[in-house]
């Protein structure tokens, strides 16, 4: 589900005649005219020929961001500076590439060699690229860490995915709601957490259907050799998915999900029905009204808008109104995202550097940079000036009086998925 509306443009370029692929739209705003797009990409093409890498630019509120892949295909995407750093943005551009590897393979992309051809088998990629860049209850694009859902008693859920995913010759499956895993094989979680994001995605922007079989290409794994995704809708909102090869066929895969799935049915609508995130037995406090956990080890995102639906909605209401005014899903989920942008990696670098492997290599070869190396002399940190590590920080917003509350710290745990640094995120009234 869509929370509040983003106003970005991307496009797609071919990096050696220029030739827009597509370009894509979202919020109000007017098609991007071709002689905009051919100025966008010439002044990239000017900066590359004085060997100078043009990374971003920024004018009247508005940030430019280029990236150039395998010198093949260019990615320019427009959207309102509301990050005093580029790197989510840059993220964001290697995951649309991802997505496009995803669904036609690295192959077409790397060397382009029939452009009409190629605009023709994009056009399967829009509504996943659509989706990414589109303002959802999905973390992913902002986090780098994949969206789960903690339930109780997962452990029946798990067997049923393990003997489920056997069954149809497949070791790679998992169950999701909108698009947050809930349960998974251990396969599947041996994907990279991009790969993992992005199939997470694509199943969150699949038309309704009860069965769907969709040829994918992992852009870590398997980025030249194709495999089958099969989709089976279980409840609206709720898919479980498996990779595999040639077999099984379509029918007798979907055979099987009734065989395993048609006695969950009451504890999956119970999954559906619980937006909160927020498992039993987990004191949370009433007065947070939205969240996001993130766990930099492991790559995995806990994050609600409406973590006190359990307590009741007069309750939830009341706490958020108080005598600030209430705030809405879509306010709650902006400043989530607003925060965590001025947070992640300009105030807080230290945690990724932490908590998080970083990529050495981006999808078109070239070595990056940890951002742990970014230093303060460059003047984009606002930590420059602080000689002490920043452990916690927050904000209260402008239109009322809600705070965000930063917290950054390493926890130990037993279970998997609990060791390790953590960063947790949250809004509540001050």
């Amino acid at each position: 589900p869509r929370t509040y509306t983003i106003m970005a443009y991307l496009a797609a370029i071919t990096a050696e005649t220029g030739v827009p692929l597509f370009v894509r739209t979202t919020g109000n705003l007017p098609p991007l005219s071709f002689p905009v797009v051919g100025s966008l990409n010439g002044v990239h093409l000017f900066a590359s020929n004085l060997k100078t890498s043009l990374l971003s630019c920024t004018n009247g509120g508005v940030k430019v961001v280029w990236k150039c892949f395998y010198q093949s295909i260019t990615l320019i995407l427009v959207m309102t500076d509301d990050s005093p750093v580029e790197t989510h943005l840059l993220h964001l551009l290697d995951t649309m590439f991802n997505a496009l590897v995803l669904l036609i393979g690295l192959q077409e992309l790397e060397c382009v060699q029939n452009v009409e051809r190629l605009k023709k088998d994009l056009k399967c990629c829009y509504p996943l690229i659509d989706n990414l860049l589109q303002g959802t209850q999905l973390m992913y694009p902002l986090t780098q860490s994949v969206d789960v859902v903690a339930v109780e008693d997962v452990s029946t859920l798990s067997q049923c995915m393990d003997a489920f995913s056997e069954a149809v010759h497949s070791g790679y499956g998992c169950v999701s709601v909108d698009g947050k895993i809930i349960v998974a094989t251990e396969s599947w979680w041996n994907l990279s957490p991009l790969e993992i994001g992005l199939l997470a995605h694509l199943i969150a922007s699949l038309p309704p259907a009860r069965c769907q079989d969709i040829p994918v290409y992992l852009p870590r794994a398997s980025n030249k050799v194709a495999h089958r995704m099969l989709v089976f809708s279980l409840l609206e909102g709720v898919h479980v998915c498996v990779l595999c090869d040639a077999e099984p066929s379509l029918r007798r895969a979907q055979d099987e999900v009734g065989v395993y799935w048609s006695g969950l049915t009451e504890r999956l609508v119970k999954c559906a029905r619980n937006p909160s995130s927020v498992p039993p037995g987990v004191d949370l406090s009433p007065s947070v009204l939205a969240f996001c956990l993130v766990n930099l080890r492991s790559r995995r995102c806990v994050s609600s808008l409406k973590p006190s639906t359990f307590l009741g909605d007069s309750i939830n209401n009341t706490l958020s109104a108080g005598f600030q005014g209430e705030l809405s899903t879509e306010e709650r989920h902006r400043y989530l995202v607003d925060f965590y942008k001025t947070v992640a990696d300009n105030m807080l670098p230290s945690q990724v550097k932490d908590g998080v492997k970083q990529e050495t290599t981006a999808a078109n070869g070239a070595q990056l940079r940890p951002p742990e190396e970014v230093t303060p002399a460059n003047g984009r940190l606002l930590h420059a000036g602080i000689p002490h590590k920043i452990t916690e920080s927050y904000i209260c917003t402008k239109e009322s009086n809600h705070g965000c509350v930063q917290d950054s710290n390493r926890q130990q745990g037993s279970g998997r998925g609990t060791r390790g640094s953590s960063s947790q995120l949250i809004i509540k009234p001050f």
